[in-house]
């Protein structure tokens, strides 16, 4: 059973100064980034309205990785992503995103058992390192069997869409239809 995670309380003041009441410091984004890496979960307080500003600051960290390091997004999944607000399935493409981040999290830590079970854990390599090099030689597989694995999922995702759609429609023209024909059917008067 796994351990339920406390999340720690990050208060934001006006001045953007950001508190952490577990250890009683000012931090930056940089030790917030620190804290999640970790794997603790946070919640970010405005103190003037007390309210949850947690995706803004996690947002804010990931433009300044995305600015300042190797960037994770290229311009045509920005665009993707851009494109979907306002759509009828914008809120679909979050739990897909989700699963697919999920299902690299568990390919990592499946290479991370299995590089334990081979040396054992006195003479486990970085890890970290070890990734790199398996990225390295393994990159272009890899990234073809996600490209793969996330086209198919985006095929049965559109597919799914497109019979919503027409299952709307359907559904709309039906409900148009029997008041159309009743009307006039009946001799009702405009």
């Amino acid at each position: 059973m796994k351990k339920k995670l406390e999340t720690r309380i990050i208060k934001k003041y006006q001045n953007r100064r950001l508190y952490d009441t577990a250890t009683s410091t000012y931090i930056v984004l940089g030790d917030i980034k620190q804290i999640i890496v970790d794997g603790e979960l946070v919640k970010v307080i405005d103190v003037k309205s007390e309210q949850d500003v947690t995706r803004s600051v996690l947002l804010q960290i990931i433009l300044e990785e995305e600015i300042n390091g190797v960037p994770m997004f290229s311009n045509d999944f920005l665009f993707q992503i851009i494109r979907f607000y306002g759509k009828a399935f914008q809120s679909s493409l979050s739990p897909f995103l989700d699963h697919g981040i999920d299902l690299f999290r568990k390919m990592q830590k499946q290479f991370y058992e299995q590089i334990r079970d081979m040396y054992g854990k006195e003479t486990l390599p970085s890890g970290v390192e070890l990734w790199k090099e398996f990225m390295r030689q393994q990159a272009p597989e890899l990234e073809e069997n996600i490209k793969e694995y996330m086209q198919s999922n985006t095929n049965v995702f559109l597919k799914m869409q497109e019979h919503l759609k027409q299952q709307t429609e359907s559904m709309l023209n039906y409900m148009q239809m029997p008041f159309a024909g009743t009307t006039k059917d009946k001799g009702f008067k405009k």
